[in-house]
């Protein structure tokens, strides 16, 4: 009776310690895809704030990376109320279900927290640490899909944000874009897309070179596209839409071009391309392995770009990559890990290469998924320098 009793003590001091998360997770000098790092393990990349600070989650727990820091300190836990989606704050649960990404999160300057988890968007601030509901997405939970993507989350100031519906969609219904004007203390439909137009939203962007906001659409040729919009996207002026070159959740930008890689099957159409903003002209660059879902542009110019694994029957191998794309657009590769759990079921999930939503920074964070090599949610910090000496390597 004594052991039962100090296991039943034990196992809920853990429990309780695992839900709300270390207080600090310590960054380690390491090794990875050749390069070196450093590593932190359970924990999904988020974003830069306008301080320089790096924000990443675990569960439902906020983490933040001081400038210059060694530690990610603990900032909040969100409680999301007791359902099915309670279970994603214990590791356990998440390893056993292969599913670690359970937030998207953006931050302002003032503090200001606006939150996707289980479902809702939430509200806080890092002064009071408490979460309130702002809306709740009509289309997310088992057989619905995810609510959004990692890049459908987008803030454009300090209180402009805007959130893209990402579902499966099957139906083809209509699909919403909304904007929250307050720092997402409220939310209103901003542009709603009419059925069949598109089956879901994969990325919004801000252009750090003009007064624009990019969108990007899937999944088949019709439903696939790219625009911009200067108007809170009243209008929205597509550079190209109706095949799987404009099927993508990313863009990367330079002053002169925007840059992706597409999310497509069809050897046909996978590649990384470049739009001349100047010339209003696509060109691809390179054929792609498999579909890229990540990209962003460092600081010194290099952009870099992840390819997944999940299926697709352009994928030649179960390796993921980085590519690089370099000065004259010279493109290398950088080989990465090894899709782990591909068989259908309870732990089946993509080999993903998880990336910051900000572009211009000297790091590149990843968080890398279900890949043999390395621990599953591990994050590595990797400086731009580090990334072009291993491809020229």
């Amino acid at each position: 009776m004594d052991f039962i009793l100090i296991l039943l003590f034990v196992t809920s001091v853990y429990l309780v310690f695992d839900y709300l998360g270390p207080r600090e997770i310590r960054l380690k000098s390491t090794t990875a895809f050749g390069m070196s790092c450093l590593m932190a393990r359970d924990l999904m990349i988020q974003e830069y704030d306008d301080a320089g600070n790096l924000w990443a989650t675990r569960g439902m727990t906020l983490y933040r990376l001081p400038k210059n820091g060694r530690n990610f300190i603990r900032m909040a836990h969100v409680n999301v109320g007791f359902s099915f989606f309670w279970l994603f704050n214990f590791s356990l649960f998440r390893k056993l279900t292969n599913k670690p990404e359970c937030m998207e999160m953006t931050i302002s300057s003032a503090g200001d927290i606006c939150i996707f988890a289980a479902g809702h968007m939430m509200f806080g601030n890092t002064s009071s640490k408490r979460f309130r509901k702002t809306m709740k997405l009509p289309h997310f939970g088992p057989g619905k899909g995810r609510g959004i993507l990692s890049n459908g989350l987008l803030r454009v100031n300090e209180e402009t944000l805007f959130l893209g519906e990402y579902f499966r969609n099957v139906e083809r219904s209509n699909v919403k874009l909304f904007i929250s004007r307050n720092s997402g203390r409220s939310w209103e439909i901003a542009r709603e897309f009419q059925s069949g137009s598109i089956r879901h939203i994969h990325a919004l962007f801000r252009d750090p070179y003009k007064d624009k906001i990019w969108i990007c659409t899937g999944d088949e040729d019709n439903e696939s596209g790219i625009g911009w919009s200067s108007d809170e996207f009243r209008t929205v002026n597509f550079i190209g839409q109706g095949s799987q070159v404009w099927r993508t959740c990313h863009l990367a930008f330079s002053e002169d071009s925007v840059y992706w890689g597409t999310d497509t099957g069809s050897a046909d159409h996978s590649g990384i391309y470049r739009w001349s903003r100047m010339q209003q002209r696509i060109d691809r660059l390179a054929k792609v392995d498999g579909a890229v879902l990540s990209g962003t542009r460092l600081a010194q110019g290099t952009i870099v770009m992840g390819t997944d694994r999940e299926g697709f029957l352009n994928e030649k191998d179960d390796k993921t990559r980085l590519l690089l794309i370099q000065a004259q657009d010279k493109i290398k590769h950088i080989e990465g890990g090894t899709w782990n759990h591909k068989k259908h079921g309870l732990r089946f999930g993509f080999a993903k290469l998880r990336f910051q939503r900000n572009q211009g920074y000297d790091t590149l964070a990843i968080s890398i998924l279900n890949q043999k090599e390395i621990h599953d949610a591990s994050l590595i910090l990797v400086s731009e320098d580090e990334i072009n000496r291993k491809a020229c390597g």
